[in-house]
């Protein structure tokens, strides 16, 4: 019995890598698909050019993937039973990691280790003070900060939202911010429209990254310029979390409610739309 299980596990594995390799073959392939336990896939963040962590969007488990094999991972629990809450998004810097909720509430992790599984680490919880402000979706570990994107902004009193669309980017330093303050706003008819609203974001030394469900937003992050990079709607159905790592490529997860949750990757962020 046991051994048909572990069959079964690297029949799956090799499956996984199998799909990952042939996405590398060009744009336009299916996705990797996701194990059951990340059918709802909601965020993406990078370890390093071997490692990535992502997680669910009602449990507080967090699970490392391992580059390029696909080896998936349980690497943190918080507590026992499990913390349920709305996940959003997931960071990184050094050795702490950090979820946020739709409302803005900023679970903090810190020393976790990135080579050991099934963690039970002690953690913190922060108000960003942004629940009466806009619906959080997405967070990302940039220049000393953490960046909150809104999916939904609010006119008042966190209920009513407001009839403007724009991208709007909040930042907050754990420990030295009481709650996050406005990093910038874009506002542009461009963006206007549901399919416009982010879901996840990332960065490098030149831009800003924010993934909708139709497009990848590039920005500029000197003169705030920006260029949407459309997605394949075909592949990508409801994608949750973007992760642009240092050689350029990129990977982007999708929440498949309906079915398996896929994880992409892209040569380079050109190919995401070159289909």
């Amino acid at each position: 019995m046991l051994l048909a299980v572990l069959g079964s596990m690297l029949v799956l594995i090799g499956a996984l890598v199998t799909q990952l390799e042939a996405k590398h073959a060009g744009p336009g392939k299916a996705p990797a698909a996701l194990p059951g336990f990340l059918r709802e896939a909601s965020g993406l963040a990078v370890v390093n050019e071997h490692q990535l962590l992502t997680h669910n969007d009602e449990k507080g488990h967090i699970y490392s993937i391992a580059l390029p094999s696909m080896h998936i991972t349980k690497l943190v629990s918080l507590g026992n039973p499990v913390v349920l809450d709305d996940f959003e998004g997931i960071a990184v810097n050094g050795n702490s990691v950090y979820m946020i909720t739709s409302t803005g509430k900023l679970y903090v992790i810190p020393d976790v280790s990135f080579r050991a599984a099934n963690q039970l680490p002690k953690w913190s919880v922060l108000d960003t003070g942004l629940a009466a402000v806009c619906e959080v979706e997405g967070l990302h570990f940039d220049d000393g900060k953490l960046l909150i994107p809104c999916k939904n902004i609010y006119k008042r009193n966190g209920k009513k939202k407001s009839g403007k669309d724009r991208v709007t980017v909040y930042s907050y330093a754990p420990g030295e911010d009481a709650v996050a303050s406005e990093f910038f706003s874009l506002n542009d008819d461009l963006l206007k429209g549901n399919k416009k609203k982010v879901t996840g974001i990332g960065s490098d030394l030149n831009f800003y990254y924010f993934l909708t469900p139709a497009n990848v937003l590039r920005v500029n992050r000197h003169t705030l310029s920006f260029q949407l990079l459309p997605l394949d709607s075909a592949v990508h159905k409801q994608p949750e979390g973007i992760a642009i790592m240092k050689n350029g490529s990129v990977y982007l997860v999708d929440d498949r409610k309906d079915g398996a949750g896929g994880l992409s990757h892209y040569k380079n962020l050109e190919f995401v739309s070159n289909f």
